[in-house]
This record gives C-alpha cells, sequence and structure tokens, in this order.
C-alpha cells in the first residue's frame, strides 16, 4: 500500500509540475505576443481627424489635395500596422475622411454604400473631401484582407468599399471586376442558395466590368461560365454586350462556344463578319463595326438579328 500511494504521488506531483509549466509558458507567449502593445511606440495613434463637415471647412477649398494627404497617412497607418500586428482600428475611419460614409440614427458608421444609405431614412450620407478616386477603393477592398484572418466580415467591407466606388466611379472597370471577384471567390461556410446568389450577381458584375472603356476583363470568363450552367439567355445577353468590345482571342474563343452549343448560324455570320473587317476594313475598331453604314458591304443579316 505505501509503494501504492507514493506512486499515486508522484503522478499528482509529475501532473502538476507539467501543468504549472504549460501555464507559464503560456503566460510567457501571451506576455510576447502582446509586449509590442506595451513598448512599440509605433502604436500610440497620433493623428487626429476632425469630423468630415470640420474637414471640409479647413481644407479651404483644396479638397482634392487634402484627400492625397489623408490617403498618404492611411498607407502609412495600414503598412506599419502590417508588419506590428495586422490589426487595422482606424483605417476605416481614414477611409471615410476621403471618400465618405453612412451615418446611422445613432450617429455611428454604418458600412452601407450610398445608394442603400440614402434609401433608408433614418440614415444619412456625411460627404467626404474627394471621393472620385478609384485607386482609394481598389486599395480599401484589397487592405481588408490583410487581417490575421480573412473572415466574411472583411470581404463584406471589401465589397462595400468596391460598390461604394461604383457608386463614384461608375466608368471603372477595376472596381466592377474587384466586386465580382470578391462575391465569387472569397466568400467561406455559405450554404448553397447564398452562395449561387452571390455568384449569379458576381457574374452580372464580370459582365459589366468587359464592356467599360479599356477593361481588362476577359468576355469569355463570364461567358464559358453562364453555358457550363446552362444559362443561355444570360450567356447571350453577355455576348450581346460585350463581344465586340472584346480582344480577338476572346472573339475566337466566343465562337467556338456558339458552334459547339449548337448556334451554328450565329457562329457562321460572327465568322463571315471576322473575315470580312480583317480583309476590308483592318483599320476600323470592331466596336465601331455598326457605324460603317453604307459602306459596310459585310453582311445581309446582322448577327444581332440571328437570335433576337
Amino acid at each position: 500500500m505505501p509503494e501504492q500511494r507514493t506512486r499515486i504521488l508522484a503522478l499528482v506531483v509529475t501532473f502538476l509540475a507539467v501543468m504549472a509549466f504549460l501555464t507559464i509558458r503560456g503566460i510567457h507567449l501571451e506576455y510576447r505576443l502582446h509586449s509590442p502593445w506595451l513598448t512599440d511606440p509605433r502604436i500610440a495613434e497620433t493623428t487626429h481627424l476632425l469630423p468630415n463637415e470640420a474637414m471640409r471647412v479647413v481644407a479651404l477649398g483644396f479638397e482634392p489635395f487634402v484627400s492625397d494627404m489623408v490617403f498618404m497617412e492611411a498607407n502609412n497607418y495600414f503598412t506599419t500596422h502590417l508588419t506590428l500586428d495586422r490589426t487595422y482600428a482606424w483605417l476605416d475611419r481614414y477611409l471615410a475622411v476621403i471618400v465618405g460614409y453612412c451615418r446611422g440614427p445613432d450617429g455611428d458608421q454604418v458600412f452601407l454604400p450610398p445608394s442603400q444609405c440614402l434609401a433608408a431614412e433614418e440614415h444619412h450620407w456625411v460627404e467626404g473631401l474627394f471621393p472620385f478616386n478609384p485607386r482609394v477603393y481598389l486599395w480599401a477592398s484589397q487592405a481588408m484582407k490583410y487581417e490575421k484572418r480573412i473572415t466574411n466580415a472583411a470581404i463584406d467591407k471589401a465589397v462595400y468599399y468596391g460598390r461604394t466606388g461604383i457608386h463614384f466611379c461608375p466608368d471603372s472597370w477595376e472596381l466592377y471586376s474587384d466586386v465580382g471577384f470578391n462575391l465569387f471567390f472569397e466568400y467561406r461556410d455559405l450554404d448553397r442558395d447564398t452562395s449561387e446568389n452571390m455568384k449569379r450577381e458576381a457574374l452580372s458584375y464580370f459582365s459589366k466590368a468587359s464592356t467599360l472603356p479599356n477593361s481588362k476583363e476577359s468576355t469569355f470568363f463570364a461567358l464559358t461560365i453562364l453555358w457550363n450552367r446552362e444559362d443561355h439567355a444570360a450567356a447571350l445577353k453577355q455576348f450581346y454586350l460585350s463581344y465586340y468590345h472584346s480582344k480577338p482571342e476572346d472573339r475566337e474563343n466566343v465562337r467556338k462556344r456558339l458552334r459547339t452549343q449548337g448556334f451554328s448560324e450565329l457562329y457562321e455570320v460572327l465568322e463571315a463578319e471576322e473575315k470580312e473587317l480583317q480583309e476590308q476594313f483592318p483599320y476600323y475598331p470592331p466596336e465601331l463595326l455598326n457605324f460603317l453604314g453604307s459602306r459596310r458591304q459585310l453582311l445581309t443579316k446582322s448577327p444581332f438579328e440571328v437570335h433576337r
């Protein structure tokens, strides 16, 4: 019996020693993780930003210049915390000064783009200094995804900044592409219906991006997904909106897709049109093809009449 008690006592002492070691080790690691907050002077937030209404007054008519200065400070703030703790408590405040924000009934910022904010009677859109720089929104959307963990809440903010940018810069194809990318690829752990609805909405953003001036968004991407989902009506709509604004290789891919999907007549019309365009009007941009008027001897039937 004494030997058994000795063994039990030794096990208990060993267990307590191990637990004490792990506890002390955990406290030490916790201190190391949080010690920068106590010792690093970069953590101290020294920039004071006045309310938006006051910022617009003290800008003295130089709102774009002051906006750029605030944006530079926002970049500095983001870079500091990116290399330190990847926590950006005040980043939204910097951006709110530049682009404006939706003020809720309690006076706090609500992350709703202007169109949704103005639709709610109890909300009010507070104007920013200069909300017409699309680079600010693209930067903000990417910055939201540099937290410690990419959560759906972070993606919600990225989409918010993209949609807000579209409101103020509706001709920026990059903003449409960015919102579409976030909706289609970034969300996790959603139910099937919600995920499908988001992807369907994302395709509309990709479609719009591919039709805007100077767009580098591939027409073939959205079109292929629509074909694969057997949504032929939406696919043809996407085709009509973006075909003549696409790159030559994308137009060729689209024509091949039409032929393999059984739209042979439309394929033949487009193929003949492409050949005639290259032979007789190689200097003419395809997106201006319909303006050739009486000089256009390409076809007897427009491709838009084939499946109208």
